[in-house]
């Protein structure tokens, strides 16, 4: 008996706690990014030569697209796991588990890479960090570790101790460094464009695409002049530059008015990475060598800055600061991001419950922090992550592939959920009967990381080996668990629980046919795009003495005249339509009133003479009589 009462117990589920405003959001975004930028800049000049910011602005195809396509589907469904819960509501619940798992470990090496990067930055004011190893003697096994290992781990526990804590402390620390990061990066463009850019330089290094040695790890697809290629390979190493724009979505379920925040924290942070990104890497072929800067692959910032003449000197400490900040900052996302998607594949039945546990006082998902934290500190200890780092884009293409792929698919199927803010630039296209809307940006997203996928797999032997590893190691997990709890391998069953944040509500607005002044304004200023419109009018049969075909040729008028209203309200964000019916007044209000494809009737109300008045209040009173409680009176003035 005790046992039947206590398994009849509900389990109470501790949401997550809601602390993040617009810029804790954008700094998540952009501390993920544009850490990135600190490496990658070297990087990519070592292969891409003068065609660096090119290699850039290709690769930002896949960022702008697939940020956009996250600001849209993160305020429809705002829950933490991005990309794994808009393909398991777009496709099935094999297309999210292996979003999520394929950014799983992204974010797991990224807590690794950018803590080793931080304590890199560290050792420019301790530099026997670089040089001094630590040995221990274990059960008689002697252990050595160099101090950069050793720091980077202990950074990694650190930053799991504020994650615990709360998520507005740990966002509190991202903001701090971002804001440095964003001033030091700006002062060195300026300085850098005002006093030491060289434009002879720049054109004779802008004319260079890619560069002409062999490299032994590039597997070459053809044989001769190697330097188009190595600038292909550029292509999808400043792909890593742009990696991160999903931390805003994983934190959705802890963020302030989501519907608002994440579309205006993700569109500032696509804005920010692309200036900064593609800004150093233009000016930087003004002011030092493609050679220098591709040799510079520790510090690449720093060598900027102390090319900027005397004043670049007395930078280069501070960049160095900003650089030991901004990758704790992304190591810290990195934390943020793993235990999020890990909690959110868990909550949804992707993985075991154990992983969706939050902690009641501190609302913060601790097992999923301390068991991935972990293993991204014993991979920052080792300090070896050179063959791992090609995994860092074979998963985020495929996962931002299906986020792209995911929003197309939930245009079509998923039309009744409301989105505070959509993608601009769409395609219409009608097919058997069928209206389909098709975002442009989205569909070139999708090519774009198909094709730099693509050119991953074929150049990097080490990213096609383990990320078809881990890619297949993620399937043997599904399978196995999936047949553990008795589900079909392909089933939608999961998914189909996702709601969305807001439905759209059905409201006919009554525009008199006598009364055709403009009311668009009024209604943009009083009610929410949530409200799909119909701008509905009537020829009444049983007030007015018309025969019917001049009452038929009177409602085609009405329609020319309702149809630009609902073009310019359509500007204003709203889905809206316009229909106009013949017959008598009580009888036809009543039809359309009481439909269940309505949801409210809206009266736009303004001055007029007593009998005006009197006819309005007789729609009001036909409306209430008919459906109670659906009708909305909106108010306003028209001056003569």
């Amino acid at each position: 008996m005790t046992q039947q009462k206590e398994a009849a117990v509900p389990e109470i589920r501790v949401s997550l706690k809601r602390d993040i405003g617009w810029f804790g959001s954008f700094s998540m975004g952009y501390a993920d990014v544009g850490a990135d930028i600190y490496v990658a800049l070297g990087l990519v000049a070592a292969y891409a030569a003068g065609w660096a910011p090119f290699a850039f602005l290709i690769a930002a195809v896949t960022y702008i697209a697939t940020g956009l396509a996250y600001a849209e589907l993160a305020t429809a469904y705002p829950y933490a796991g991005g990309a794994q819960v808009y393909s398991m509501k777009a496709i099935n619940d094999f297309a999210g588990f292996t979003a999520g798992w394929l950014v799983m470990l992204d974010y797991t090496v990224c807590t690794a890479l950018f803590s080793i990067a931080t304590t890199g930055y560290l050792s420019f004011f301790l530099p026997w960090l670089a040089t001094t190893t630590l040995t221990l003697t274990v059960l008689g096994v002697v252990l050595s570790f160099s101090m950069t290992g050793v720091v980077s781990f202990l950074l990694v526990i650190f930053l799991m101790a504020i994650n615990t804590i709360g998520i507005k402390e740990s966002s509190n620390l991202n903001m701090t460094m971002v804001a440095l990061n964003l001033f030091v990066l700006s002062s060195i463009m300026i300085i850098g464009l005002l006093f030491s850019f060289n434009l002879q330089l720049f054109q004779i290094q802008i004319q260079v695409v890619g560069s002409p040695e062999t490299f032994p790890h590039i597997s070459y697809l053809w044989g001769g002049n190697p330097s188009s290629q190595n600038f292909l390979y550029a292509v999808t190493l400043a792909m890593s530059s742009f990696i991160g724009i999903e931390s805003i979505a994983q934190a959705a379920e802890e963020t302030k008015r989501p519907d608002r925040t994440i579309p205006r924290a993700t569109k500032l942070s696509v804005i920010a990475v692309l200036v900064f990104a593609v800004g150093l890497a233009f000016i930087s072929l003004g002011i030092i060598t493609w050679e220098f800067l591709g040799a510079s692959l520790d510090a690449p910032i720093s060598a900027l800055a102390s090319s900027i003449g005397t004043i670049g000197l007395y930078m280069v400490p501070i960049v160095a600061f900003t650089g030991f900040a901004i990758c704790l900052v992304s190591s810290n996302t990195g934390i943020i991001g793993v235990s999020r998607v890990v909690f959110s594949m868990s909550h949804f039945g992707l993985l075991p419950k154990w992983f969706s546990k939050v902690n009641p006082k501190t609302r913060t998902p601790v097992r999923t922090i301390l068991v991935f934290g972990s293993i991204g500190a014993l991979m920052a200890l080792i300090g070896q992550l050179d063959w791992v780092a090609d995994l860092y884009n074979f998963g985020a293409l495929l996962s931002y592939l299906l986020v792209n792929i995911s929003l197309i698919i939930l245009r079509q199927t998923d039309r009744e959920t409301h989105r505070s803010w959509k993608v601009p630039f769409n395609l219409k296209i009608g097919y058997h009967g069928k209206k389909y809307i098709i975002p442009i940006p989205n569909l070139i997203g999708i090519v774009a990381c198909f094709s730099i996928w693509l050119l991953v797999v074929l150049f990097h032997p080490m990213g096609r080996l383990l990320g078809l590893t881990w890619t297949s190691v993620g399937m043997l997990v599904y399978f196995v668990y999936r047949r553990k709890r008795g589900l079909p391998f392909f089933s939608k069953e999961i998914g189909q629980t996702i709601k969305p944040a807001a439905y759209k509500i059905n409201a006919v607005v009554f525009v008199r046919p006598e009364e055709r002044e403009s009311i668009v304004v009024s209604i943009a200023e009083s009610i929410d795009t949530s409200m799909r419109l119909t701008l509905q009018s009537m020829v009444v049969t049983d007030q007015w003495d018309m025969p019917l075909s001049a009452a038929i040729e009177y409602k085609e008028s009405i329609l020319e005249d309702l149809r630009p209203m609902a073009k310019e309200l359509e500007r204003y964000g709203f889905e809206t339509k316009v229909n106009v019916v013949i017959g008598p007044l009580e009888k036809t209000v009543k039809d359309i009133v009481t439909s269940s494809d309505v949801d409210f009737a809206i009266l736009v109300r303004r001055k007029v003479s007593k009998k005006r008045a009197f006819e309005r209040d007789n729609l009001s009173t036909v409306i209430s009589h008919s459906a109670p409680g659906k009708l909305m009176v909106l108010r306003r003035t028209i001056s003569k």
